[in-house]
């Protein structure tokens, strides 16, 4: 007795479900390094080989001539040869970074690359923002980045600061000049960065955006009982401006001292 047309098709069908397709693994390198551009080339062969196979599989089921390819030869990373010796200044690793005795810290936020937030309670009206950063590979620079270094890692980190009372974005904080490792090989280290802000008094959520760090180190300080604290057109006085206002600093304690006859360096509204 024949068998039905529709019983040999049944059975192609589930021939050709039971034959296996595989993902390979991707590598393991840094994205946008030399490295994982040799390995990104390697997982695409290795994509169109397993999928060559598959095929030819399917084509057998049906009795048809199997298909032919080869992978292209893919070179090694190539090694780059420095032209000239140079001996960089040292750049220090993140870590705890240094006290002020006018300050006292009430938040820490410890992280690395990848995204995170942290609520913080500020009750004062006055409070700074000392922060660093660990970039992951010497040389790397982001868009800000002044040293024309040719990293293909773009290290970067953003710290976004919402008041959680009226849901409003109170600043934004990115690392003035990059995190631009190279840079501060030949210009100086300027880490920690400080920025003070004249408006607390409620919960703010910080929000860390880091992208290729190591590690980044975030501090929340208010001054100490009795410390004069110097707002926009207010002297060594202690109540805070009406206006809400961020005074951008370098990251010099003595350097961002002002005397009492003198303004601070720089003022944004």
């Amino acid at each position: 007795m024949p068998v039905a047309a529709d019983e040999i098709n049944q059975g192609l069908l589930k021939n050709i479900s039971q034959v296996p397709l595989e993902i390979p693994t991707t590598g393991t390198a840094v994205l946008g390094s030399k490295e994982s551009m040799y390995e990104y080339q390697s997982w695409l062969n290795e994509c169109a080989n397993r999928l060559v196979a598959y095929s030819n599989t399917i084509l057998a089921l049906f009795g048809m001539k199997p298909m032919e390819w080869s992978a292209p030869q893919v070179s090694s990373v190539p090694t780059v040869i420095p032209t000239a010796k140079v001996t960089p200044l040292p750049v220090k690793t993140v870590g705890p970074i240094r006290e002020d005795p006018r300050l006292t810290t009430i938040g820490t936020i410890v992280g690395g690359s990848g995204a995170s937030s942290k609520i913080i309670t500020i009750p004062s009206g006055y409070w700074e923002l000392w922060y660093t950063a660990d970039p992951l590979n010497v040389g790397g620079q982001d868009s800000h980045s002044a040293s024309g270094s040719n990293s293909a890692v773009f290290p970067a980190m953003s710290i976004t600061i919402t008041d959680m009372k009226y849901g409003n974005v109170l600043d934004t904080v990115e690392p003035p000049g990059g995190l631009d490792a190279t840079l501060w090989q030949r210009s100086g280290d300027p880490r920690p960065w400080i920025q003070k802000y004249y408006e607390g008094g409620n919960d703010y959520q910080f929000t860390i955006n880091a992208r290729n760090v190591k590690s980044y180190w975030i501090e929340v300080r208010v001054p100490n009982p009795g410390t004069p604290v110097q707002t926009p057109g207010q002297i060594g006085n202690e109540v805070p401006s009406e206006s809400p206002t961020k005074v951008m600093t370098n990251s010099n304690p003595a350097q961002n001292y002002n005397p009492p006859n003198q303004k601070p360096q720089r003022e944004l509204t």
